[in-house]
Parts: structure tokens; sequence; C-alpha cells
């Protein structure tokens, strides 16, 4: 499992890498796409409003709150939240129509401009244009990725160049 952390003023908790033989473990940063990370793990002191907090709830990974571990505790610590977790869904995904996504497929490959609608970390609307660049499957998740490289998941995106993905496979 690769369990990605936030610390106050992007503190470094212990050593990046393999803590055993089931948890892998990183500072999460702005280039982590959002498909790698299984668990955010966030220290005191990460506000409660934090984008990537709202975002990672909204795509029902687990987020967990904990305050100081030291360093010689943080593999045993880390350990038993895998336990407490290991029940739990990695994902709330829910797939979006095939011929909807084939569409993102034609639109990267044509490399044209497209109006996108979807959620955004707290819930509201974002409105953009923007060119599309690759589709990425992990795991049950499906994501597209844009002209920016941020990454958003597919069930996100709730209407593109107006058609909204509910109501019709075309846009």
């Amino acid at each position: 499992m690769k369990f990605y952390y936030q610390a106050e003023g992007d503190q470094l908790i212990g050593e990046s890498g393999r803590l055993n033989e089931h948890i892998e473990w990183y500072p999460y940063t702005a280039a982590v796409a959002p498909f790698d990370v299984d668990v955010l793990i966030v220290f005191a002191g990460v506000p409660e409003d934090d984008q990537n907090l709202d975002m990672f709830l909204r795509y029902g990974r687990p987020v967990l709150r904990v305050g100081k571990i030291e360093p010689s505790d943080l593999t045993a610590v880390m350990e038993e939240y895998r336990n407490h977790i290991a029940g739990r869904a990695r994902t709330n995904y829910e797939p979006i129509d095939c011929n909807f996504y084939d569409n993102f497929e034609a639109a990267i490959v044509q490399r044209r401009k497209v109006n996108l609608e979807y959620l955004g970390a707290q819930g509201e609307t974002i409105r953009c244009a923007t060119v599309l660049r690759d589709l990425k499957t992990h795991l049950t998740e499906e994501f597209v990725q844009l002209a920016s490289g941020e990454w958003l998941r597919l069930d996100q995106i709730f209407a593109v160049d107006g058609v909204v993905a509910g109501d019709s496979c075309r846009f």
C-alpha cells in the first residue's frame, strides 16, 4: 500500500521508501498523481480546509489525521493503521458510460480543446477550456490528464462541451 503524508510546512516525516513489506511511505506533493495514493496521512498542523484532503475524501480514499509520531514508532503505527483500513474500499469510483469514455479518447487523438464542467475539491462546479493529454486506468478508476498536467477522475466530470454525461454519450 502506498501511504502518502502531509505535514505542517512540508516537514519530512521519517525516511521515504518502504517502511515494511506492506507499506510504502512518501511525502505528498502536487506532482503526485491522485491514482497513486492509497492512503493519505495528515499530521497535525495541516489546515482542515486543505484541498488535497477534500479531493481524497471525495474520491473515497482513507484520509487519517494523526498527531505527532516519533520516527522510531512510525512503522508500527502505520502498520496498525494499515490493519485498520485493510477491509475498507480504496475508492468510491462510479464507472462512466463506455461511449462517454470513447469521446475522451477522440478528443485526445484530435488534440482539440474541450469545455469541461467538473466537481472541484470542495464540491464546487469548475468550468475550464482545455486540451486533454492522456487517459489512465488504475485499479478500476479512470482519470484524464488536462493540458496543465492535472489529473481528474472521470466520474467527477459531469459535462463536456455543454453535454451532460448522464444525458448523452456524444459531445
